[in-house]
């Protein structure tokens, strides 16, 4: 009779006892937040068809084929995508904006994360059919207060949201009279501040401060419009400048960056994206974004966030 083995494959995992109890008020106190908040549950399943992810850009997810329609399937790696397919079918009559949250584990076919988790959990929230900046700033909101109750009384004064905007690497670079725009680009994404020096001519100290991650950013803002005289840049910061006065007036506790230019790598996001971190734990405890999703055959605005259960677990 062959031996059955005690392993796991690389980032699956068992949760016992301690552990196993905190991951689960993490998500009913998260949950709970939201449901009070009005936002409305769903639950999606762990397979889909392949049509649904066909967006997805890095596949990184689990395949197999179903034995009854021979269609290939995945194993979620991400609940977005799901709640556009409902968006098509079951809630296309539903009134518009529309809040809804959701909990569930999701698969992922490599890690870069130290960890390796490839069993995840997210606990997330979204606002469809909403453009106005209130949505932005009510996300965020929640999304902030949930965390200070879940990271504990240690860690509640430890937070950092980090924002960037993904349209403003292409509108600064249009603004921009410079030779050689592909290469900038290419070094701005990689961080590469002395390829930047030799490509950027007389704008590559500037573009090297926006390149930093930033607390400063009124300071940042009038070196920006000082040296570039552009509205199309003006209008991008203020964008960034809107949030850092909300987050002044509502989370002075909470710290706040911004990398202006990101890492061009938000996928689908667009307008602003934010991650937040804890303490000094590498990775991001929770993401978001503004982004378009499909709906009744159009593209409709929405903000939604999405908290990593498995690194809170890891906080505290």
């Amino acid at each position: 009779m062959k031996k059955q083995s005690s392993l796991l494959p690389v980032g699956f995992y068992d949760l016992l006892f301690d552990e196993a109890e905190k991951n689960h008020k993490n998500i009913n106190n998260a949950i709970d937040a939201f449901l009070k908040a009005g936002y409305r549950l769903i639950k999606t399943p762990l397979v889909e068809f392949e049509d649904s992810f066909i967006e997805e850009k890095s596949k990184n997810y689990f395949q197999t084929i179903d034995v009854i329609s021979g269609e290939n399937l995945v194993f979620r790696n991400d609940i977005t995508p799901q709640i556009s397919r409902l968006l098509a079918s079951r809630l296309q009559e539903e009134k518009l904006p529309l809040k809804l949250c959701y909990v569930g584990d999701v698969l992922c076919a490599k890690s870069e994360d130290l960890y390796k988790d490839r069993q995840q959990t997210q606990v997330g929230v979204e606002i469809i059919g909403c453009d106005e900046e209130k949505s932005d700033f009510e996300v965020i909101g929640i999304l902030l207060e949930i965390l200070k109750k879940l990271s504990g009384k240690k860690q509640e004064n430890n937070l950092m949201i980090e924002f960037s905007l993904p349209n403003f690497l292409e509108v600064f670079l249009s603004e921009l009279k410079v030779k050689n725009k592909e290469e900038l680009r290419a070094a701005i994404v990689q961080k590469n501040i002395s390829a930047v020096r030799d490509l950027a001519e007389e704008n590559a100290e500037i573009i090297s401060k926006i390149m930093l991650s930033n607390q400063d950013l009124k300071n940042l803002t009038k070196e920006i419009s000082s040296k570039i005289k552009s509205q199309k840049i003006a209008d991008e910061i203020k964008k960034a400048q809107k949030i850092s006065d909300f987050l002044a007036k509502n989370f002075a506790e909470v710290r706040v960056c911004f990398d202006l230019f990101g890492d061009n790598n938000s996928s689908y996001h667009n307008r602003i994206t934010f991650d937040v971190f804890c303490s000094d734990f590498s990775y991001p405890v929770a993401r978001g974004g503004r982004y378009k999703i499909a709906s009744k055959g159009k593209e409709i605005d929405a903000i939604g966030a999405t908290l990593y259960m498995n690194r809170l677990r890891k906080i505290g």
